[in-house]
């Protein structure tokens, strides 16, 4: 496996997507999604110029952000929040990706650290699914803009996988469609995290400003 060549891969389909969807591949930024990878894989990615790295885990987290020690690196929590533990999410990362209820809301506004979040809203409407309903979406994102700490900087969302194939691309559509009617009502809420190793191309089509890649960078879990 070469990191390098994967990554080098994935910038080009980047610059290809944006192309076809006449948008500036400076708009989007990726993440490398780290789960479950070695110290050593990141500092290697890293070391190819990744300087952002999703975790889902908040302890084996913990472990990869205090020993590489970065301020290079910009740490995105992008898995499920339990409120017990927001104070040491806040502690360790600088972007909180799955804000889904009024109570996440406040535990992390309460650790007193400014933190850039965004919503997650569960578009596919799957009760297997964390996420907020589209339908609730703007009072819990007034509630986020009135906070002491947090800065809504958008939305996030995990699409169904593709059945028989084939991507369900209403779901993307949707998540335009509300990420613009955020933006309208507060313009600083103008990122869409949307899109992984298997639909990060769609999701750029559909204004994802930042994609969410592991696998196609690290390999298979």
């Amino acid at each position: 496996m070469d990191i390098s060549e994967n990554i080098a891969r994935i910038n080009d389909k980047i610059k290809s997507a944006a192309t076809q969807a006449s948008r500036s591949v400076e708009e989007i930024k990726l993440i490398a999604v780290s789960k479950k990878k070695s110290m050593d894989l990141i500092a290697t990615a890293h070391h190819f110029g990744l300087t952002n790295f999703g975790e889902n885990y908040l302890q084996e987290s913990i472990e990869k952000i205090s020993s590489i020690n970065s301020k290079e690196i910009d740490w995105h929590f992008i898995g499920n929040i339990q409120s017990k533990k927001s104070s040491q999410i806040a502690q360790y990362f600088s972007w909180v990706h799955t804000i889904d209820r009024a109570k996440i809301v406040t535990a992390l506004d309460a650790a007193e650290k400014n933190l850039k979040v965004l919503i997650q809203v569960n578009v596919s409407e799957e009760v297997s699914k964390s996420g907020i309903n589209a339908n609730d979406l703007m009072p819990l994102a007034e509630m986020v803009i009135e906070s002491k700490c947090l800065d809504l900087k958008g939305l996030m969302a995990l699409p169904s996988p593709a059945a028989d194939g084939k991507i369900n691309e209403k779901e993307y559509e949707k998540m335009n469609v509300l990420s613009d009617r955020l933006k309208n009502h507060y313009s600083p809420a103008d990122e869409l995290s949307l899109g992984t190793s298997q639909d990060f191309e769609m999701g750029i089509k559909h204004g994802s400003t930042m994609i969410r890649v592991g696998e196609s960078i690290f390999g298979k879990r």
